[in-house]
């Protein structure tokens, strides 16, 4: 099996150098994936880096629906291909721009702040993105009392929590499954048994979850406080994805899963099998489109987020 592995990562890199295409995964794929990648992270990590691909003539995007879509948005002179198209985030379905319209209209004026993890069409109907690592940023930045917030009631707790401004959920039953899974039984019983380890918690976990934790972050933060901490071992709350990149990365470290069973099924969905099959045929039904009344609007709310946080804009990063 581990041969086989091998073969057809050796396929998929000779490939991938033929077609010239720039092959980016999301953190939470699975390791045999993020080893033939050229660029491994977080949603919008990866849209950036796929509005960065000039010089390629495409872009397979190792991920869920949402996020090649955002990364056609924000590299529209370059194809973007998804190995797996039937690959659809849950929290994403539970805001619709239709959703967002009829909360606008209960609360007249107040902005609109939906999460990156959403469709494309309802980031159409929204004022600005935030990503995990953003959103209180976001939200304070405009400036007003009350902001509508989704589709992540989680998020939005802790963004209620940190900013003391008014968030109305979208959507009050919004929540990714996989994030749900974890408890603060779980990680009581790690921290017996490793009493010196620090505990990162995603913000889509629940607020009691969140409560145990040493620091409440993105996965790019989670990487990021691996990589520079002093500490030895770490106890993480997200996807297992990422909690075997870390593994990978730091053999010198201890690396647990807060709990071993928190699979996102749909980002298992890629495979690198399907990542050779778009290398080989480029089929259409693999590659990402988003409805061009939509594009310019979504591609702003973008924006909007990048000049809140003081950085250079999509247009100069893709130039």
């Amino acid at each position: 099996m581990e041969g086989e592995l091998v073969d057809l990562q050796k396929q998929i890199l000779e490939l991938k150098k033929k077609r010239n295409a720039l092959i980016v995964a999301h953190n939470y794929q699975l390791l045999e994936i993020q080893k033939v990648a050229d660029f491994v992270g977080d949603s919008l990590q990866l849209a950036i880096k796929s509005a960065e691909a000039k010089g390629y003539d495409l872009v397979v995007f190792c991920g869920v629906k949402f996020m090649a879509e955002m990364a056609a948005v924000l590299s529209p002179d370059t194809p973007v291909y998804i190995p797996a198209p039937e690959a659809l985030c849950p929290l994403a379905s539970f805001v619709s721009s239709n959703k967002v319209r009829a909360k606008k209209k209960e609360h007249p004026g107040a902005p609109v702040v939906v999460y990156v993890n959403t469709t494309a069409e309802t980031k159409s109907s929204c004022d600005i993105v935030c990503t995990s690592s953003t959103a209180v940023e976001i939200v304070e930045s405009l400036g007003v009392d009350k902001v509508l917030f989704g589709p992540d009631k989680n998020l939005a707790e802790y963004v209620r929590r940190q900013s003391g401004i008014e968030i109305v959920d979208i959507e009050p039953q919004g929540h990714c499954y996989v994030h749900r899974m974890f408890d603060v039984a779980q990680i009581a019983l790690l921290k017996e048994e490793y009493p010196d380890a620090v505990v990162l918690v995603h913000p889509e976990c629940s607020p009691d979850v969140q409560d145990v934790a040493d620091h409440v972050l993105s996965t790019g933060k989670m990487v990021k406080i691996v990589e520079e901490s002093p500490a030895k071992t770490f106890i993480i709350a997200t996807e297992v994805g990422l909690v075997e990149q870390l593994q990978d990365k730091h053999p010198d470290k201890i690396i647990l899963p807060a709990y071993d069973g928190a699979i996102c099924l749909q980002m298992k969905k890629n495979s690198l099998e399907k990542i050779a099959e778009v290398l080989e045929d480029l089929p259409e039904k693999n590659l990402v489109t988003v409805p061009a009344h939509m594009v310019d609007h979504i591609r702003e709310t973008v924006e909007r987020m990048y000049r809140v946080l003081g950085r250079p804009s999509i247009a100069g990063t893709a130039s």
